[in-house]
């Protein structure tokens, strides 16, 4: 068929491209991470520092990011929420996979557009970046570039998809077609008809129709990216006028992509995955099994102490699951543990990768709520470190009552664990390296992420568990990684600047102020409304969609935004583990394939108990995350 041919000849000239764009950006992060840690110690040493380094970054950040973009996309990493979309039947799929194919490669063509348009303004009014006087309408076309390619490949994935719908629906393609050519039209002319009606949508109005309408464009399986990005660019170009939106589609991505503060975003990704290929993950894990195997469940509270252990250099659960799951699974599998309990902690010891710092999701709220990313990170030491203990307690006491769920294991000598303890010191020093240099003002969380990446290097190389084809595959999967991310941001900021413009936070705000009941019960319904939302969506997705609507109602409340930050991460975390979805739980039976999902169910639920606990805990004594923050210089 022509149109496979099409698509086929499209896919030998673009995706080479897209790879070698990707090799790019992959160079680009390594300029990153040594341009960051080269600054920080000539800054500290010699008090000479990289003049317009802060601006280097800012530049260098965005090439990483949109360079990157396409190739993510040829090997199928940007997230989509498809739970829904598998239950459809298959021509509803066929049909729904070419309309948001369609509406991704318009959302996506248009932001292309725009930002090249941005960079020709850029050179006709010779605008030159503030300190180092660089021209910048380079960026803005390389940025575009990166953009259009990914559009490209989204143009051979549109294909292919209309290709097997038409296989799919044969003779009646044409009907189907024309039905979802006439919802996409519907969609896409908001800012038109609505103008038609005998009634005026007010701002809150027309913020809650596309709240509305992105929701169920989410749910029923369209990419995170352009569902928030498109939606957003609709709303907003009613609200402000065309003109307004198609600004915002070249302006948003290219301030958001070009942000100080998320560097630290692909750096500390950069410093798990070194982390992860050096197999500290093992070494940290093999310590806690030494000194807790003997102890009933200790197998298991091993695997939790591992987790967090591995948390503290990773800043991801889902990394957690993967790594500890393939690590600790066989080990409780050999002793004969029971399989709700083997994957229910590993489920859960897992999440608390994204609270124990360095967490990328406290570095996404800290660009919302232009908070303090160390006061985050410090406020997120002590609720995680409660919390392993408490899902360590919870093991102890099961498998004191049950031994059958998590017999004994052999009992390890003094000298044993004496021993095994070098196996934490490489965590513990990056740790304390970039904890303590936030701590004691030495440098920023974004440039400690910088730090982290190289010590994580540098400590891989020398104690022989890193060579260049593991360096290789830590760099290409953060710059896969980081294209996932900011793709969701990027979408998630110009969805928020509708949100902005439609008053809805603030009527929120309003009205929960205007209740007669205290701040607490408003807190604890904004708690629920994130717990229910953990059950569907990555905690990165939830805090970019609701943070913009909730802050100025916790803010309104009187509450600290650094609290209320720790305890939505914290509800994230119950909702990545617990039924009837948990994203955790769904990962871990990729790697534990032969057990049931009813049986990691099960598994998690007692630690879904303990999590309502540890919350109630933060809750009534705010100072458990208030009191780090607070010694912060």
């Amino acid at each position: 068929m022509w149109l496979t041919n099409t698509a086929r000849g499209i896919e030998r000239v673009i995706y080479p491209i897209s790879r070698l764009s990707n090799r790019a950006a992959q160079g680009i992060l390594v300029i990153l991470m040594t341009l960051v840690t080269v600054d920080v110690f000539l800054r500290n040493a010699v008090n000479a520092p990289i003049f317009g380094s802060y601006e280097l970054v800012e530049l260098i950040l965005l090439l990483l990011i949109f360079l990157g973009l396409a190739n993510a996309q040829v090997e199928g990493a940007h997230i989509r929420i498809d739970f829904i979309l598998k239950k459809l039947s298959e021509k509803m799929r066929a049909i729904i996979e070419v309309l948001y194919c369609f509406m991704s490669l318009i959302c996506f063509a248009v932001i292309a557009w725009r930002i090249f348009f941005m960079g020709m303004e850029t050179l006709r009014g010779e605008e030159v970046s503030a300190l180092l006087e660089i021209p910048v309408y380079p960026f803005y076309w390389l940025a575009a570039f990166g953009t259009g390619l990914f559009c490209l490949v989204y143009l051979v994935n549109l294909i292919d998809a209309l290709v097997t719908a038409l296989k799919i629906l044969k003779k009646n393609a044409w009907v189907y077609f024309t039905g979802a050519a006439l919802v996409f039209l519907l969609i896409a002319s908001i800012p038109w008809w609505s103008r038609l009606l005998p009634w005026t949508l007010s701002n809150g109005q027309m913020g809650i129709l596309c709240v509305v309408l992105m929701m169920i464009l989410l749910f029923s399986g369209m990419p995170i990216g352009p569902a928030l990005g498109g939606i957003g660019f609709l709303g907003f170009a009613y609200l402000g006028g065309i003109e307004g939106g198609l600004g915002i589609m070249g302006t948003s991505p290219y301030v958001t992509a070009s942000s100080f503060t998320m560097s630290a975003i692909p750096l500390f990704v950069l410093m798990g995955m070194f982390c992860f290929h050096s197999e500290l993950s093992s070494d940290i894990y093999g310590t806690f099994r030494y000194w807790f195997g003997r102890l009933p469940g200790g197998l298991a509270m091993a695997t939790v102490g591992g987790c967090a252990g591995f948390a503290a250099v990773s800043g991801s659960s889902l990394a957690s699951v993967a790594t500890m799951g393939t690590v600790a699974l066989p080990e409780m599998k050999k002793y004969h543990y029971d399989d709700g309990l083997a994957t229910g902690c590993i489920a859960a010891g897992a999440s608390i990768g994204i609270l124990i710092p360095p967490s990328i999701p406290f570095v996404i709220y800290a660009q919302l709520t232009e908070e303090s990313v160390g006061k985050l990170f410090f406020a997120g030491i002590i609720p995680g470190i409660l919390e392993a203990l408490l899902y360590m307690l919870v093991i102890y006491m099961m498998c004191r009552f049950n031994p059958a769920l998590g017999p004994k294991a052999p009992r390890a000598s003094l000298k044993e664990k004496i021993i095994s303890l070098k196996g934490t010191w490489g965590i513990l020093v990056l740790f304390i390296i970039v904890i303590g240099g936030i701590y004691f003002g030495i440098f920023t969380p974004s440039e400690a992420a910088g730090i982290g990446a190289s010590g994580a290097l540098l400590l891989g190389l020398v104690r022989g568990r890193l060579n260049w084809q593991k360096i290789s595959a830590s760099i290409s999967a953060t710059s896969v990684t980081t294209s996932m991310l900011f793709l969701m941001i990027i979408g998630g900021d110009i969805f928020s600047v509708l949100l902005t413009t439609s008053n809805i936070p603030f009527e929120i705000a309003d009205f929960v102020s205007g209740l007669q009941v205290p701040p607490i019960f408003a807190l604890i319904l904004i708690l629920l409304v994130y717990g229910l939302l953990g059950f569907f969506m990555p905690i990165f997705l939830i805090i970019i969609l609701t943070v913009p609507i909730f802050l100025p109602v916790v803010m309104s409340l009187g509450y600290s935004p650094i609290w209320v930050g720790v305890l939505i991460v914290m509800m994230g975390e119950m909702g990545a583990i617990s039924p009837p979805f948990g994203m955790n739980a769904f990962i871990i039976q990729g790697v534990a394939k032969t057990i049931p999902l009813t049986t990691i169910y099960r598994g998690v639920m007692p630690f879904v108990f303990t999590d309502i606990f540890r919350v109630a805990l933060v809750v009534i004594f705010p100072s458990l995350a208030m009191y780090l923050p607070a010694l912060l210089r």
